[in-house]
């Protein structure tokens, strides 16, 4: 039987949520960041967990809260090809591109 996608995923959601807490500590607390971005304290906390995958928007709402590039709160691609390395190789060349082009 096939997994979840967010099963599959996971790593990758709990490094978000790891790069998250790292931004967010000695400048908002949890509940701080709850309300900037019309999230809850607990969808903070399990975010940071890696138990709560995170929309597009909300990732932008909190980058934006914590005055950071939202390059900052993704894996670097070293990471993620490590956190991904059983998804497809065209998969993985689109995120490197993509990825690329941000840091330009």
């Amino acid at each position: 039987m096939r997994r979840a996608r967010f099963e599959e995923n996971r790593d990758f959601y709990a490094a978000v949520g790891q790069r998250i807490a790292k931004a967010r500590d000695g400048r908002l607390t949890q509940e701080a960041l709850a309300k900037k971005t019309a999230l809850t304290r607990t969808s903070i906390v399990n975010i940071e967990k890696g138990r709560q995958q995170i929309l597009l928007h909300t990732l932008v709402d909190i980058a934006q809260a914590l005055h950071l590039p939202v390059t900052e709160l993704i894996p670097d691609t070293n990471n993620l090809e490590m956190l991904l390395r059983d998804k497809p190789q065209k998969g993985l060349e689109w995120i490197k591109t993509s990825t690329a082009k941000q840091v330009r």
